[in-house]
Order: structure tokens, then sequence, then C-alpha cells
């Protein structure tokens, strides 16, 4: 390989280094910033499950449209990816378990997708799924308002009868190195996946029943889209929580990448030289000789 050739793959390999050194740093501050939104919200997403799980007695007795059973036709399946790349694996899971759940949903009755996030749109348009509605532009760490458009549709779509069951697929965040996609059925409301939701923590024995006042009836009929809205608003936080991690984690293995493909060819560039230098004195040994 010529020097020339080895010098501009060792610059062009330093310039993505730099590249992904800052996308490194930025990502680490986002996901720190992220990170604690998703653990404070944590705690209150678990008391919305813990209440909704006390009043689910009460939503079927009052047939509660929240709670309704109705012949399955069409499910909407909410499918929340990045807007953005450079995050690892991470689109690429959440893609691989919504096929093969989506597939196993089509055994129940049609299946559109509502997907947020412009990969997510992206995959299901290469794979000719029917997208029923794609939502883009949600913030690097979601804010409930910008949440309220999706839960809105979700809610309405639900109790006008258009689906008769919705799933949410999501990334759940475990840790800066750990994130898991996971699926629950989100309407009709259903204990078990409430507990899903949680991982078994509104299972608690010392959490306290609610006071309810001035009924569980009313109650329910006025907060339940508020709290299936939360529901939806905590797993944008971790999905919002696991990109930025699964970027950081990538953007800091790429940076190594390009330091030890530096180092290789730098070796490569000195051998080289040292080749160069080595075939020049014994042109020059030869030449003298003949020369003498």
């Amino acid at each position: 390989m010529e020097l020339k050739e080895i010098r501009r793959k060792i610059e062009s390999v330093s310039n993505i280094r730099k590249l992904t050194g800052a996308l490194e740093t930025l990502s680490a501050l986002k996901m720190k910033k992220s990170q604690k939104f998703v653990m404070d919200s944590r705690p209150f997403a678990q008391k919305v499950g813990h209440l909704l799980q006390h009043l689910e007695p009460v939503l079927k007795a009052q047939k509660d449209v929240f709670l309704r059973q109705d012949e399955v036709k069409k499910i909407l399946a909410v499918v929340i990816a990045s807007d953005r790349g450079f995050c690892g694996p991470f689109n690429q899971n959440v893609a691989r378990l919504a096929d093969a759940k989506i597939k196993k949903l089509k055994e129940e009755g049609e299946v559109e997708i509502f997907s947020v996030g412009k990969k997510s749109t992206a995959n299901f348009k290469k794979k000719k799924e029917k997208i029923g509605k794609s939502f883009f532009g949600i913030g690097d760490y979601g804010e409930i308002e910008e949440v309220k458009p999706i839960s809105d549709y979700i809610i309405r779509a639900f109790i006008e009868r258009e689906y008769q069951k919705v799933y949410i697929i999501w990334t759940d965040f475990l840790s800066t190195f750990s994130q898991k996609p996971r699926m629950i059925q989100l309407l009709p409301l259903d204990g078990e996946s409430l507990k899903e939701f949680f991982k078994g923590a509104i299972e608690e024995k010392h959490v306290a029943e609610p006071l309810v006042e001035p009924s569980l009836g009313i109650v329910a009929r006025e907060i339940i889209p508020q709290l299936v809205e939360y529901l939806i608003y905590q797993c944008i936080l971790e999905s919002n929580a696991s990109e930025h991690s699964a970027r950081m984690v990538a953007m800091r293995n790429a940076s190594d990448n390009a330091k030890k493909r530096v180092s290789e060819l730098m070796l490569d560039y000195n051998k080289a030289r040292q080749e160069m230098i080595t075939r020049e004195v014994t042109e020059i040994s030869s030449a003298k000789e003949v020369l003498e």
C-alpha cells in the first residue's frame, strides 16, 4: 500500500473518530437527563398501574368501555422506535420483536400499525405492512404534551370501535448497557397486562388501597383516559432513555474501533516507510558498487 494512500486512510478514520467522540459526549449528556426522567416517573406510573388494577372490578361491573371485550376484527399495534439512527441495534431489536408479534396478532384479526418514530415507519414501509397512522418529532426527553396526540388518537379509536384491541411495543430501559423490547395489551385494560407492564411492581402487599371520593364509578369515568395516557407516556420515556443509552454505547464502541484502526494504519505506515527507506538505501548502495 502506498504511503499517500495510508496517510489518506489515517486522516479519514481520525475524522470519523472525532465525529463519533462528539456524538458519544452529546449522547452521554442526553442519556443522563433521559434516565433521570424515566426513573423519576416510574413511581407515579406504578401508582397509576395499581389504581387501574384496583378500579378493574368496578369497571367490569359497569361494563366500562375500556374493558369492553368485542369480537376482534381490527387490532392496532403501536410500535415505538427512534427518529434517528447511530444507536446500535436499538431499532433493529424493536423491529424484530414487532415483526414476530404482529405476525402472531394477524391470527386474531386484521392488524394496523401506529408507528412512532421515523425508523419505525421506515421499517414497516419497507416490509409493506399496513400503517394506519405514523407520528414522529417527539423530543429527546418526551414531554407529556408531545405524547397527547398519540394517546388521544388511540383512546378515541378504541372507544369508537375502530379497533377492538390495542397493543404497544416499546423498549424497556433496564440500565445503560441493557435495554429490552417488550409488548403488552394496552386496551382493553387488563390486570395481568398491567402486572407485566410494571414487572410485578404493583403487586406489592404494602401498597395501601386508595381512598376514592366521591365514588369509584365517577372517578373511573373521569380519569381512566388520563391514566391510559400516562401509561403511553411512560413507554415513550422508557424508549427515549433506551435510545440515548444505546447511542452512547454505540458511539463509544465506534470511537474505540476507530482508535484501534488508526493504530493499525500507523503500524502499516511505519512498515511501508521503513521498506521505502530500505529500498532507497539498497538502490544507492547498488549504484555505488556499479560506479566503483
